[in-house]
């Protein structure tokens, strides 16, 4: 778009601007994949600490851990739901009682947070470098 004589804006053609739009949406899209996978993989990744710190008597709480994409991949819930025979859930007093003082799914995010954070970063900074041409960071 671009202004009359009156400031108004008004529809025109401007040479590269819609290719120019293109390519922001086409960068925008990249970004928004790479981010997905890398909060994706993040989400794996403490769902595989929390369940080498879980304790385990029968291994069910162990095998309940998971990872559930609740966002369209922008956002993850990590649940323990397992639940004894009776089927009342029991991953929270493990993890929270002061008796049984077993916690291993916060430890396993406090570990990796930083880890997976920095992993979304490079992984949008690589998506734009990518779409531009510059090549990406060194593994």
């Amino acid at each position: 778009m671009a202004r009359n004589r009156r400031g108004k804006f008004q529809r025109g053609n401007i040479d590269g601007v819609e290719e120019a739009v293109r390519n922001l949406r086409a960068i925008g899209e990249d970004v928004l994949f790479a981010a997905e996978l890398a909060l994706a993989e993040g989400a794996e990744r403490i769902v595989d600490d929390a369940k080498s710190r879980c304790p385990v008597r029968t291994g069910k709480l162990r095998n309940s851990i998971k990872a559930v994409d609740i966002a369209d991949g922008a956002a993850y819930q990590i649940s323990a739901d397992a639940r004894n025979d009776i089927g009342i859930p029991y991953g929270q007093f493990v993890e929270f009682s002061p008796k049984i003082n077993k916690p291993f799914l916060y430890p396993a995010i406090d570990v990796n947070i930083k880890f997976i954070k920095n992993e979304i970063k490079f992984a949008i900074q690589d998506a734009i470098s990518e779409r531009r041409g510059y090549g990406h960071r060194a593994a």
